[in-house]
């Protein structure tokens, strides 16, 4: 079995700051669902100066075990409720146990470092186990070969997939609704990240316009929810209420114009 190369300094703390000792991961603020793969979901982290990682979790029904990289790095997270900083474990793939030195984390998550030899054992190995802090846990990896490489994927699109990757839908033609090609992206040579706020009493769908004027479905909102979306200048979004009727405003991020500039939020009732 390939070991896993424990950091002796300068683990980065905090590349993983969910709950994932829960069998259910919570949204949090700055997470983006960047694809399914199986069992395992993969991730976007982003913080207040924009990007910062991808994760891979899986659940067994009783708490997630969670692999991320920042694309320099990678770490396994598992889940610990017990006390200190340093903890000794064993760890180990269906085939024999050994002792790596996790880092509590906070969150009721102690993580380590992994080698990218370790990162395949998650691809190869059918289970993955572990006994710290006087629990046990066992996770199945099917599919863990396929997950690590959409997080690679993850990690290079910075969160953000390829625009054309949206299901392409036909324009509304509800009121407010703009003219079929009337608006268009013009390029992606600036990066911008928006939110869009939902502060109405029924969901709202948000669309990107795309280089041909198609309309793009990104989202649906729930009332008085968001969600962050990683965009470029000069492409519009519009949003739209459950009948097909348009917010008046085209939403068009702005690159110089800070965080809430590219707040949009829409008031359906």
């Amino acid at each position: 079995m390939v070991g896993i190369n424990v950091a002796k300094s300068g683990l980065v703390r905090g590349l993983m700051v969910s709950a994932i000792a829960t069998a259910a991961v919570p949204a949090r603020a700055g997470e983006m669902l960047y694809e399914k793969v199986g069992t395992w979901t993969v991730s976007a982290i982003s913080t207040d100066t924009g990007f910062a990682y991808c994760t891979a979790s899986t659940g067994n029904g009783r708490a997630n075990l969670q692999v991320a990289t920042d694309g320099k790095m990678w770490q396994v997270g598992v889940p610990f409720r017990g006390k200190g900083r340093k903890i000794e474990a064993y760890y180990g793939f269906g085939i024999a146990a050994e002792v790596g030195n996790f880092d509590a984390a906070g969150d009721g998550v102690a993580v380590m470092r992994i080698s990218s030899d370790q990162v395949k054992t998650f691809g190869d190995s059918p289970s993955f186990e572990v006994s710290i802090g006087g629990a046990d846990f066992s996770w199945k990896l099917a599919g863990g070969g396929a997950a690590m490489a959409k997080v690679r994927d993850c990690v290079r699109d910075r969160g953000v997939k390829a625009p054309q990757q949206a299901a392409a839908a036909p324009p509304p033609a509800g009121k407010n609704c703009p003219a079929p090609g009337r608006y268009r992206s013009q390029n992606s040579n600036r990066k911008v990240t928006v939110t869009f706020f939902n502060g109405g009493s029924t969901p709202a769908t948000f669309y990107w316009i795309d280089f041909t004027g198609q309309w793009k479905k990104y989202h649906t909102v729930a009332p008085n929810s968001h969600v962050v979306q990683q965009t470029f200048a000069t492409h519009p979004w519009v949003a739209t209420d459950p009948r097909g009727n348009c917010h008046p405003e085209v939403f068009m991020p702005d690159p110089k114009g800070g965080d809430e500039a590219n707040n949009f939020q829409v008031w359906f009732q």
